[in-house]
């Protein structure tokens, strides 16, 4: 199977993105294209740009980034353990410009008091915003994480005027 990736440059971040040309099963946030290379060869081994086969992806984050819902419903590949899944597949309910708590996504998946896992399972999410994990925030509706990653999140954030 051959991997194909690319990218989208956002304000201070690049979108970078991986797949077999059907599913997705990879985007991230990186800091330049190098590290975003360095990584899906880290993952995938070789692997080949290939604009053409997310055109489709590539237009709805020109919409994203724009400022226009987009709903992201593409064929993802998910790789996790049966917890981390099911959080995903919860966290990818949540509606645009909306937030739910790590409580309320733990309570959904049937781990009540089982915020901390949810965290940990957010920070192993493969497929960022087709996953949309910057929608799950703390329960006292603080942005969580740090560095890079809570820049990343508070900017989508306030892209989908979820915060304000």
């Amino acid at each position: 199977m051959t991997t194909y990736y690319a990218f989208y440059p956002a304000d201070f971040f690049i979108v970078g993105f991986a797949g077999d040309g059907r599913r997705i099963f990879r985007v991230g946030f990186y800091r330049s294209r190098g590290e975003l290379r360095r990584e899906m060869e880290s993952l995938f081994g070789k692997v080949e740009l290939n604009e053409g086969a997310f055109s489709d992806f590539i237009r709805d984050l020109t919409r994203y980034f724009s400022g226009k819902p987009v709903s992201f419903n593409y064929p993802i590949w998910l790789r996790g353990t049966d917890f981390q899944i099911r959080v995903w597949k919860k966290v990818r309910t949540i509606p645009y410009g909306q937030t739910r708590s790590y409580g309320w996504v733990a309570k959904e998946v049937g781990c009540p008091g089982g915020a901390r896992a949810v965290a940990n399972a957010m920070r192993k999410n493969p497929i960022a915003l087709i996953i949309p994990c910057h929608r799950v925030i703390r329960g006292d509706g603080k942005v969580a994480g740090s560095g890079f990653g809570k820049r990343v999140r508070e900017y989508l954030l306030k892209l989908e005027r979820a915060i304000p």
